[in-house]
């Protein structure tokens, strides 16, 4: 995150103010090959995600996703605009 702030990307300022800084700065293995599965055999049926990575299918309502990212699920977290003028 440091090289989004440090160059001054207006989409930095719009990060913090979602309150997305924490979940964008995890710092998790990723397993690449596991990633690339998921998206090729991705489906997207009336808002809800489905795959299928090494024979295991995988179900992601909205519900889930929200449970999974800890993100907010409704409105805005924050009052104001995204960027400053």
């Amino acid at each position: 995150m440091d090289f989004f702030s440090n160059e001054s990307f207006e989409c930095f300022q719009a990060f913090e103010n979602s309150d997305l800084i924490s979940f964008m700065s995890l710092k998790l293995p990723v397993y690449s090959e596991l990633v690339k599965a998921f998206y090729s055999n991705l489906e997207i049926h009336e808002g809800t995600l489905i795959s299928e990575v090494y024979g295991i299918k995988m179900v992601i309502d909205q519900s889930l996703f929200y449970d999974l990212t800890q993100l907010p699920s409704e409105g805005v977290p924050f009052e104001g605009a995204l960027i400053d003028d």
